[in-house]
């Protein structure tokens, strides 16, 4: 429930307080006086974007404040609950302050209870708390596509069209990954055949780290065999057997210096090393012989060393630098062959998703438009009546669906029909209903709408367009009757409609100074007699005027 509104600086407003109590609220005033810069004001308060241009002339910044009690609105409280974990400090009461603040600078803030929020959260919440009927309300019944909607809202299904919203949307989004996945599949038909190839060509080779280094060494040999032997040859003909070898002629020395030795001493060290030497050469002599019987001349072993290292260097050419660089790249390859082996899997598991999800999608979606068609006959009965009530007794009212496409909706296609007049068949309400008529339907589907609905406030401006006589006061009795499960906030320029209200606030303008601003006052008693009058009566207000506000005051409350 709305229980305060204070505007101040906004358009041609100084600062206006108005206090809201439950049941029928009205808003009654001259045309000009303002009533529709405090609905535009309350529209800011619902996250709608405002301007420099709405600021009071010579003030920097303008504001508006709403109090709200949403004690009795859990779906409010719960949407609050909510937001709680996303707005910082935000924390569950029961009264509910908004304020947003403009200013020339550009830099506009919003308030929830006293703390900074997004006009997005001011936007989620208030469509929970407040609902604002003008004109173009009315007018969007003109639009075939609104009457699905309408259908919904007013059989309750709402909660069951989400869910299936739900699955069709994750149908959607899974149907272009799988899509995504299946083309990605085609396009790699070619690389997966072409790196397989790669992949084999590389593991055939056989081709291991250091094998180029190795082969290179081993070339190297290869191709000086024969200058080896020699050296080896020549160097154990000097060293060991040789006639008159450097072993031969060392053991010599050895032989005479024992004898030395024994005469000086002092040689023994000497003697001792050139022992060492001798046995030193002796092993080389032995290890020169080792190598000689491994090494050989072998054309053909060297011509499968080239060709190997020829391999590898074709390999390098097309897969690296290096023999690590392919080794790396087979990696990739690897590795990549097998993500085409696991989108494949994963292509299958999606595809198995997808059908179980297209199956509880389509039993949604039958079982939606089983809800729509089955409350589609009670809506008719209930409009008709609604319809009836407020003046149009012998109306025809029809709903017709056709099957279509899947979309978010579901598969039904939705337009109300309407006949006014008796003997004429149903048409489009799009086309043939008149403001008035648009009015009153708008009013009916609000009153059916308020056995579903949670404790919302519900702002009416123009409701009474096109309307008169009796059948205004019969959409006062409806608006009377609709605030019992609702607050209800109207914005009339009829008697017959504000005669019933429980709360009267009246917009004029006056000049203070040399400028012109918009008060609100809020009537009692007598002071609400005057303004019935006025409404009655145009400027001049006669006893006779007073008395028949009066009258239409009591009959009123009696009703």
């Amino acid at each position: 429930m709305l229980l305060e509104l204070r505007i101040r600086n906004f358009a041609i407003i100084d600062e206006v307080n108005l206090s809201f109590s439950k049941g029928f609220n009205v808003v009654t005033g001259e045309t000009g006086a303002g009533k529709s810069i405090i609905l535009n004001a309350v529209h800011l308060l619902l996250g709608d974007r405002g301007g420099e241009e709405l600021i009071r002339s010579s003030e920097e910044e303008a504001s508006i404040e709403a109090l709200f009690d949403i004690s009795g609105n859990r779906e409010v409280m719960e949407k609050v609950k909510e937001k709680s974990a996303q707005v910082d400090h935000l924390e569950e009461e029961n009264t509910y302050l908004v304020r947003r603040v403009i200013s020339r600078s550009g830099r506009g803030k919003s308030f929830i209870n006293e703390h900074l929020a997004t006009l997005g959260t001011l936007s989620e919440i208030g469509e929970k708390l407040l609902s604002i009927y003008g004109q173009h309300e009315h007018q969007s019944l003109q639009r075939a596509e609104t009457h699905l909607d309408i259908l919904d809202e007013c059989g309750g299904l709402v909660n069951l069209r989400k869910e299936y919203e739900e699955h069709f949307n994750r149908f959607v989004s899974l149907s272009g990954e799988i899509k995504r996945i299946r083309e990605e599949k085609e396009r790699g038909i070619r690389e997966k055949e072409l790196m397989a190839f790669q992949l084999k060509e590389i593991e055939t080779s056989g081709i291991q780290a250091g094998e180029e280094e190795a082969l290179r060494e081993e070339r190297r040999i290869l191709s000086h065999a024969r200058k080896l032997m020699d050296f080896v040859n020549l160097s154990n003909e000097l060293l060991y057997e040789g006639e008159g070898s450097t072993v031969e002629r060392i053991q010599t020395i050895l032989r005479q210096g024992s004898e030395m030795a024994a005469i000086d001493p002092s040689l023994s060290e000497v003697i001792r090393s050139l022992e060492t030497t001798s046995i030193q050469l002796e092993e080389v002599a032995i290890s020169l012989r080792d190598y000689l019987r491994r090494i050989e001349v072998n054309p053909m072993r060297l011509e499968e060393v080239e060709n190997r290292l020829e391999e590898i260097d074709r390999l390098k050419r097309k897969y690296g630098p290096t023999v690590e660089e392919v080794l790396r790249f087979r990696g990739k390859v690897e590795e990549a062959l097998s993500s085409f082996t696991s989108s494949e899997e994963k292509l299958s598991h999606l595809e198995g998703i997808l059908g179980s999800l297209q199956g509880e999608m389509i039993a949604l979606v039958k079982k939606l438009s089983w809800e729509r068609k089955k409350f589609a006959s009670e809506l008719k009965k209930s409009v008709e009546k609604e319809l009836g009530a407020l003046g149009m007794k012998k109306t025809t009212f029809e709903i017709q669906m056709e099957d279509g496409a899947f979309s978010p909706r579901g598969t039904d296609q939705v337009e109300f029909l309407i006949s006014p007049n008796v003997g004429e068949g149903v048409k489009p309400l799009a086309k043939i209903a008149s403001g008035g008529e648009l009015s009153r339907m708008m009013l009916a589907m609000k009153k059916i709408l308020a056995r579903v609905g949670g404790r919302q406030v519900l702002i009416f401006d123009e409701v009474d367009s096109g309307i008169g006589g009796a059948i205004a006061e019969v959409v006062g009795k409806t608006l009377k009757e609709l605030s019992k499960h609702h607050q209800v906030i109207c914005v009339t320029h009829l008697p017959q409609i504000a005669c019933f209200a429980d709360t009267h606030h009246s917009v004029r303008k006056e000049v203070k100074g040399k400028r012109t601003v918009t008060v609100v006052d809020r009537l009692e008693k007598e002071a609400i007699v005057d303004e019935i009058a006025r409404m009655l009566g145009g400027v001049k207000v006669t006893e006779k005027t007073r008395a028949h506000a009066k009258e239409m005051i009591e009959n009123a409350r009696k009703s």
